[in-house]
């Protein structure tokens, strides 16, 4: 049954077939062969999804794209260029110090992408930054937003694995801004070593730094209100998430960049996005079932208590799967599938919860660049040029992957970069 299912499931998948209908299609069929009805499939499909939780993910959707749209992404690269554009790479020093801080008030990859590298590709070209270079920097850079609270993809974990969504907001803070620093050094290093970029800003005056902190107050106030209320028990997640809407969409008037048109783009896109992400979710609640019902986490489980001895073996064997696996197939798939089978798994090594939650998170911001299926570097590249290929990034990806593939190892060596601030909420 095992192998039966992994071989339809990629050979539908290598046909080029949506992971959505992937799933489905491997679970009717399952289903079918097993003479169990395929109503189950459809009741399976709409539990899966009948979660107020839930909500938060169109929501975070929504408020990322109206600040994206709403004039927030230039006051917050205004204030990552007077930080770090000073130095050598420092315009792409400045791209990843953005997508950091817009990250902290989108909470998506492909938005941060998207609304970072709209203004600033064009300033790197200028700046003689090669094309493949800008790609495999804008794209990974993205994937801050998967990791810096509040995260979408945190919201999805949290719910699927039972994890506390709060604990795992605050989880990213120090593996974000470790990310951040360690792809800046690469950035700076590369950028002297090939002559990438112009040193051409001075060191701002006291009144003009303190202007440009002012203008990017109220947006990056944004987290705070989302993680404070969380935290101070005033509202859910979900909650949390309509705040971040409402005060995203107060900044967009009151800098008077939000246009109807600019709006009617936003609704679409985000309903589009959030419907995408859904169906997924529905889909594989039907799979998980499916899985469920022939024994198969058990048979993993056993597997994996047999060759892992000790949950470091364990947390070194889920990242190779992982990252087998995302170069296949994108990550909401993953969450889905795989959280409710290795959770379990993870409690019976004595894993703390939120760390194992990081160490996927960590290992889905690598899926998320790893070719040929991971979203932030197509999208890094179709904002670079529309006619350019995952291959045109070789061999700057390469680099990038192992940096984000090390911090991952180092998130797994030392568990304190994940508890140390949400142990102090304890």
């Amino acid at each position: 049954m095992i192998i039966a299912v992994l071989l339809l499931f990629f050979v539908l998948l290598f046909l080029g077939m949506p992971i959505a209908f992937t799933i489905g299609i491997v679970s009717m069929g399952v289903l079918f062969f097993s003479d169990i009805s395929l109503e189950i499939m459809v009741q399976r499909m709409f539990a899966g999804v009948n979660n107020f939780s839930y909500l938060a993910l169109p929501l975070f959707i929504l408020a990322g794209n109206i600040m994206g749209k709403g004039g927030l992404t230039k006051r917050l690269m205004a204030l990552a260029d007077v930080i770090v554009g000073r130095f050598s790479g420092g315009l792409g020093m400045t791209a990843v110090v953005t997508s950091a801080f817009f990250g902290a008030v989108s909470g998506s990859t492909v938005a941060t992408t998207y609304a970072v590298g709209s203004v600033i590709v064009p300033r790197m070209k200028e700046q003689k930054y090669s094309n493949s270079f800008i790609a495999a920097i804008i794209g990974p850079a993205g994937v801050l937003g998967l990791i810096i609270p509040p995260s979408i993809t945190m919201v999805i974990l949290g719910i699927t694995a039972n994890i506390s969504i709060g604990k795992l907001f605050i989880a990213g803070f120090l593996p974000g801004i470790l990310l951040t620093v360690v792809l800046c050094i690469y950035v700076a290093y590369m950028s002297k070593k090939k002559g990438f970029g112009v040193i051409e800003q001075t060191k701002p005056t006291g009144s003009e730094f303190l202007k440009i902190c002012l203008q990017a107050f109220f947006p990056l106030m944004a987290p705070i209100f989302i993680l404070g209320g969380i935290f101070s028990g005033l509202v859910t997640a979900t909650e949390a998430a309509v705040i971040a809407v409402v005060y995203g969409f107060i900044l967009s008037m009151f800098y008077k960049e939000l246009t109807l048109k600019k709006f009617k783009e936003i609704m679409i896109t985000s309903a589009t996005t959030s419907a995408t992400i859904l169906i997924i979710i529905s889909v594989a609640s039907g799979f998980t079932y499916v899985l469920t019902a022939n024994r198969i986490p058990e048979m993993i489980s056993k597997f994996f208590l047999q060759f892992a001895s000790t949950p470091l073996q364990f947390l070194l064997i889920v990242s190779l799967v992982l990252f087998i696996l995302g170069t296949l197939t994108e990550v909401t798939s993953l969450i889905i599938l795989l959280s409710p089978i290795f959770m379990p798994i993870a409690l019976q090594y004595g894993i703390d919860p939120i760390h194992f939650g990081m160490v996927l998170i960590m290992n889905f911001a690598l899926a998320n660049i790893t070719p040929p299926v991971g979203l932030s570097i197509i999208a890094g590249c179709s904002i670079t040029d529309r006619d350019m290929g995952i291959e045109d990034t070789f061999p700057y990806i390469l680099h990038v992957i192992a940096i984000v593939a090390v911090v991952v190892v180092m998130i797994i060596l030392f568990p304190a970069i994940s508890t140390f601030i949400p142990n102090l909420f304890d």
